[in-house]
Order: C-alpha cells, then sequence, then structure tokens
C-alpha cells in the first residue's frame, strides 16, 4: 500500500515538474525570449551558454559513463543503461555544483572589488 502511494507520488511529482517546464519553455518563447539585454547584462547569452554547456556536460559524462556492474543487495546488476545513465547524472550533479560554487566565488570577488 505506501509503495504504490509513493510511486504514485512520484508520477504526479514528475507529471508537475514536465508541465511546468513546457509551461515555462513555451511562456519563453512566446514572451521572445526577452530582450537581448537587461540592465546591462547579456540575458540571451547566458542563457544559450548555460543551455550549451548542460548538453555538453549530459553528452560527455554520458560518453564517459561506467558501465561497470555493480552488486546490490547481494545481486549484480548489469543493466548498462541504467548504469550508464544513473553515472552520468552522478557526475553531471557533481560538476555542475563545483561550477556553482565557482560562480558565487567570483561573484563574491568582484563585490568587493
Amino acid at each position: 500500500m505506501l509503495v504504490s502511494f509513493t510511486l504514485i507520488l512520484i508520477y504526479v511529482l514528475l507529471a508537475a515538474i514536465v508541465g511546468v517546464t513546457l509551461w515555462s519553455l513555451l511562456h519563453g518563447f512566446r514572451l521572445g525570449g526577452g530582450s537581448a539585454r537587461e540592465n546591462g547584462i547579456p540575458v540571451r547569452r547566458i542563457a544559450l551558454g548555460v543551455a550549451a554547456l548542460l548538453v555538453v556536460l549530459l553528452s560527455v559524462t554520458a560518453l564517459t559513463a561506467s558501465t561497470a556492474p555493480l552488486v546490490i543487495n547481494g545481486k549484480p546488476y548489469t543493466n548498462v543503461f541504467w548504469l550508464r545513465v544513473s553515472d552520468m547524472l552522478i557526475v553531471s550533479s557533481i560538476v555542475l555544483i563545483i561550477i556553482a560554487a565557482l560562480a558565487v566565488a567570483a561573484g563574491k570577488l568582484r563585490i568587493r572589488r
């Protein structure tokens, strides 16, 4: 009973996330993506750079992901696709956290000048 409720909740949250993401994309395209510069900040260039970084990062980590079998609860897990996807997401998360920390540090240094 608890497992089915948890799975239903996960599916509902996933549907909500996909819906909000699609709405956000459509809303952004309908507004023209904003101006090229807002308050002296190159908004479009930053958005395209972030999107390109994400695509490149996910591609590189997917290609270099490990597919070595894992032993989970005493049983070998050998599904190559999910091993690759999980390794890709873990490594990508770590890299993005490091990039975010560096961006915060660079912002702090720029403010102090």
